[in-house]
Formats: C-alpha cells, structure tokens, sequence
C-alpha cells in the first residue's frame, strides 16, 4: 500500500474527539497484514493514533463487504450517515464529490472511499482508496494474451470501449508479455452499451478471440457480444478486489488508525489479482494468469 505521490494532497491522519488518548505518530514504513497479502508504505507519513473501543461500529455505503474482526459494520446511505469513528463508501455508491461534501459535514468521522482518488476535494478526514488499475489492465493482457495463444500464433485480442490509451497500453503489455505474437485490437467507442456492443462486433468480425472492456454496462454489452460467438470476455473489474482494500483500512481502524488523502493499493496488498473468469478461458490460461497474479504480488517485474 503506497500514499500520495509528493503532488498530492497531505495525508493528515486525525483522531477522534470522543476518544481519551491520542498519540501522534511519525511512520516511514507501516506493514498490513491479512487479507491477501503484506502492504509496505515506503514514504514518510504523519498518523495520529488513537484508542479504538472494542466491537468498533463503521457506517458501509454500497456493496462491499466488511469482514474484519473487531469490526461491526453497519449499513447506511450518505443522507443518514452513521455516527461511527469511520465510514467506508463504495465509489460505485456515491461520487467523490458527494463523499467530500459529506466528510466536510461530519469533521468527526472518517470517511474512506473505495475505488476512487479524493485528491483536491480538500476534506483531512477523507481517504481515497485508489486500487493500481493499470496493474489490473496488466494481468487482464496476460489472461488475454494465454488464452490467444492457444488459438494460434497470428490470433487477436480485442479491447472496446471509451479511448482508455493508458490502460489499453497496460493490457498490451500483458498480452506481449504472455503471446508475443498476439495483436492487440482498439476498438474505441462511446460508454454507451449499444456502441460498446457494436464495437466489440466489429473486433470479432477482425477476428478478435477475446474481448476486453473496462467495466459497467459497456463491458456488459461487449461480453454479449462475444459470447453469442462463443468467445470469452473480461473487464477490469475480474482483477480488482476492492474489498480487500476496504478491509484493510478497516482493520488498522480497530488499532485506532485512520488516513487522509489518497492511499494506492497494488499486487502486493492482494486488492489487485485473478478472480473468477470467464468460463469460456481454458484451464490452462487461467493458472497461467494466477501464476502471473502472485509473481506481480511477490514484487516480480512485470514484462513486456
């Protein structure tokens, strides 16, 4: 887990008043474990810890699920916010905007969004948490590029949807790094399921044996695409465990730990790796990609 680059906002971590003790802390290198993996911040931090009470209550806005001991999480929307040390937000639940207005409403709670940067937004008790989606985008080519390879040296895969440049780059390298030999296909269109649909047509009529999409509905339309011809589909979404991420600002809350500013989990946290695939993937491309995920989490170079 790594914090803000030197451009972005400082990550003051503030206590809560309620609590009794508060003991500022000056870290250069903080270790999670758990929950996939080990998570080392390298850059120097200022934290303010504080005593968490047992059995700490936490507000959950969205989908995730919050499985940590000590915990006990609470369901709720951002108009009736729980009065608890920390709410975490589902980014698919609520905009960074919404989440900043609302942290800046309630300066006694800590906020952690889940899946999106905060920088600029301007709230000390707000933290993004930003998952290395060109990470994702990578281990997604990888899959690609396994699975194209069992259809012969001169295959394509394909990837459909808004102009992503930098994340399509990411998702080519994977590819390279698994099938030299594969062509990667950029199949632009509007985030519109209907455009997507026909984009990722037009990259199986090229002869595209994967289809690749970002997510949401367009990754939806792009999967229905390829599966009426009987070839598999991803989204960026089957290589991010936000979750995972979740848990682990969770869990350094019980020890009365909260942030401020974005903080990016990788490989290496276990937030970013191979869920479940596409059933359409063989066996083999699926292990091949796994194998790929724990190289990437054990600090291997990614190639290509």
């Amino acid at each position: 887990m790594q914090r803000g680059g030197p451009d972005g906002p400082p990550l003051t971590h503030l206590g809560l008043p309620s609590m009794r003790r508060v003991v500022p802390v000056l870290a250069s290198v903080l270790v999670l474990s758990g929950c996939g993996g080990a998570a080392r911040d390298t850059a120097t931090t200022t934290a303010t810890r504080t005593t968490a009470p047992s059995g700490l209550r936490i507000g959950v806005i969205g989908s995730l699920t919050i499985d940590v001991p000590g915990i006990v999480p609470r369901r709720e929307t951002l108009a009736r916010i729980a009065d608890d040390p920390l709410v975490i937000v589902d980014s698919h639940a609520a905009s960074p905007t919404a989440v900043a207005d609302a942290a800046r409403a309630h300066p006694t709670i800590h906020f952690a969004l889940v899946g999106a940067s905060v920088k600029g937004l301007h709230a000390p008790n707000l933290a993004g948490l930003v998952l290395k989606e060109e990470d994702a985008a990578y281990l997604a080519g990888v899959t690609a590029g396994l699975s194209a390879a069992e259809s012969g040296a001169a295959a394509r895969v394909a990837w459909v949807g808004p102009e992503e440049r930098a994340l399509a780059a990411a998702f080519g390298r994977g590819v390279h790094a698994a099938a030299p030999g594969v062509a990667v296909l950029h199949q632009w269109s509007r985030s519109v399921p209907a455009r997507c649909k026909e984009a990722a047509l037009t990259g199986l009529g090229r002869s595209a044996v994967v289809v690749m999409a970002h997510g949401g509905l367009c990754a939806a339309a792009a999967a229905s695409a390829a599966h009426e011809q009987n070839v598999p589909a991803l989204a960026l979404g089957d290589f991010l465990f936000p979750a995972v991420a979740a848990g682990l600002v969770a869990r350094e809350a019980v020890s009365g730990v909260f942030h401020g500013g974005d903080v990016v989990f990788g490989p290496q946290t276990g937030a970013i790796g191979v869920g479940s695939l596409d059933p359409l993937f063989s066996a083999a491309a699926v292990a091949g990609a796994r194998a790929a995920a724990q190289d990437l989490a054990s600090g291997g170079r990614k190639a290509g």
